[in-house]
């Protein structure tokens, strides 16, 4: 049987992915970036899975690279198959949360940098560690952090590999939430079955679709008539009749559209 890195818990219309090596701190390996990337395909093909929270077992998030490993036998090329860019976690329908319940450093952080929303234990320790090993950043993190932190705040933190805790990373716009470490996995929930029960799946798609692709353009007017032409399609799927209707009738809304329904190509 494949050793487990990771694991999966369906909980009402949250899948909880587990980086799963709690004796090892969850420390990165070949394998868990393959399960990893596995996991969130396949949650993201079931339908009744509105909502993705990733977290770590036990104590930690992730504490990077395993250092028990050679990695100087490890393929570069190979890893990097393991993990498709077209399946990177901002290409997937389902919003994801990043729920860092403890410590994350490096390739950990790096990789919960990639989720859409991100909720960390005020305790936590982050670091970027990447130039103390003699490695540079990775997963995209030079191209995000200057968006997400500014690009002094990203110079800060890539080039020294400092650590910061969780009140410092929220306070830089990394993180939009800052719990206690005991509630971290609970606020994800909380959040993840708050947006399934009152966000309709469609537009939830179709929100994150369309922030992603914005991030990678300069044309205000282009964006402006991509996101018109994107609402009037959103318009005619009727969940915002449900949607008022449930307003005003005070109950849950009973939405029909699925993550799954996705822009027509002739709006793309």
């Amino acid at each position: 049987m494949t050793e487990r890195h990771v694991s999966v818990e369906i909980k009402g219309r949250t899948g909880i992915v587990y980086l799963d090596r709690p004796d090892r701190r969850n420390s990165y390996t070949p394998l868990m970036a393959n399960q990893l990337q596995q996991a969130l395909v396949e949650l993201d093909r079931d339908s009744t899975v509105s909502a993705i929270v990733v977290t770590g077992r036990g104590d930690h998030f992730g504490v990077g690279a395993d250092l028990g490993l050679d990695w100087r036998d490890v393929d570069a090329h190979a890893v990097e198959s393991l993990t498709r860019p077209d399946q990177a976690p901002w290409r997937l329908q389902t919003p994801i949360i990043a729920a860092i319940n403890g410590d994350a450093i490096g390739v950990s952080l790096t990789w919960a940098m990639q989720a859409d929303i991100r909720i960390v234990a005020s305790t936590a320790r982050l670091a970027f560690s990447f130039n103390r090993v003699g490695i540079i950043p990775d997963r995209g993190s030079m191209w995000l952090l200057p968006r997400l932190a500014g690009f002094g705040v990203a110079m800060d933190l890539l080039l020294t590999g400092r650590t910061i805790d969780g009140e410092e990373f929220a306070r830089l716009g990394l993180a939009t939430h800052c719990v206690p470490g005991g509630d971290v996995l609970a606020s994800a929930l909380d959040l993840a079955e708050e947006m399934a029960e009152r966000c309709a799946p469609a537009s939830l798609t179709v929100t994150k679709q369309l922030m992603y692709e914005f991030l990678e353009t300069d044309d205000r007017l282009h964006a402006y008539n991509r996101e018109r032409r994107t609402l009037n399609w959103v318009r005619t799927l009727g969940e915002t009749l449900r949607g008022i209707a449930a307003f005003k009738e005070k109950r849950a809304p009973q939405w029909q559209t699925t993550k799954h329904t996705t822009i027509p190509a002739e709006l793309r």
